[in-house]
């Protein structure tokens, strides 16, 4: 599924949609790689920030290139968007609504690695957004594929346009969550629904910005927005196995309408 992104946008978007781009940072790399070789597994970029305040800008009209002068460079390298805006809903916890989420899927990380050295980029394309926004950049290995569920009985029948999952968990109470943990598993729900594990964690590297402290993300994706809310928001979720965590961590969730997913 691909959706084309809005001509017009703002600052903060216009920002986004290019800073998904920014993958790696490993001086082993050069821009003499050929993108082709030396390829490990898939890799994805998440981006979360914007630009607040648009009067601390210094230079509004450069600011504005960044986004346009950087797409057409990130495809070459066989690079696609996933997400490049503010999410479509917040489930839980604070999400400033000047903050974007953005998501890009590489070939693979060394792929990444030779466009973030690449000339075009780190003199030509970076300068632009200099100075403008706060952006926390971290890069993930992909998640092993699991098996889908066989009974997959939240899913409705007519369930086309995937839905993306971002969550974001620090844990302060790690007996609490543990018996969250174990009970969301034994309950099947999240397969159930269709969920498909993307990639979670820590950052393999945090590229940019300050990675929120002790927060570890899971980004998942489901076949539809109403296949997640049937688990999410059904009975057995609220009332049996969502009160478990009460005072285990900081959780935040949002969720997204993917331009593409492959």
């Amino acid at each position: 599924m691909t959706k084309q992104p809005p001509e017009q946008l703002s600052l903060w978007a216009t920002l986004c949609l290019g800073i998904a781009a920014t993958f790696g940072a490993n001086s082993a790399f050069s821009e003499t790689l050929d993108p082709a070789q030396a390829c490990s597994k898939d890799g994805y970029m998440l981006v979360m920030g914007g630009v607040e305040d648009p009067s601390t800008v210094p230079d509004m009209e450069r600011a504005q290139k960044y986004g346009p002068a950087v797409w057409d460079l990130v495809e070459s390298y066989g690079a696609f968007y996933m997400v490049r805006k503010a999410p479509d809903v917040v489930y839980e916890g604070d999400w400033p609504d000047w903050k974007a989420g953005v998501i890009s899927k590489w070939p693979c990380r060394e792929t990444g690695l030779t466009f973030w050295h690449s000339d075009a980029y780190q003199n030509e394309v970076k300068p632009l957004r200099k100075d403008a926004g706060a952006y926390d950049v971290g890069m993930f290995n992909a998640a092993n594929p699991g098996t889908p569920a066989e009974n997959q009985d939240y899913v409705p029948e007519a369930c086309t346009e995937p839905f993306l999952i971002v969550g974001l968990t620090k844990v302060t109470d790690a007996e609490a969550y543990g018996r969250y943990s174990k009970a969301i598993r034994a309950s099947n729900l999240p397969r159930r629904a269709g969920y498909k594990l993307l990639f979670g964690g820590q950052p393999a590297e945090v590229l940019e910005g300050t990675w929120p402290e002790g927060y570890a993300t899971m980004v998942s994706l489901y076949p539809c927005r109403a296949a997640w809310e049937a688990f999410y928001t059904g009975a057995p979720y609220v009332s049996d196995i969502k009160p478990l965590r009460a005072g285990a961590g900081d959780f935040i969730i949002v969720g997204f309408e993917p331009e593409r997913v492959e």
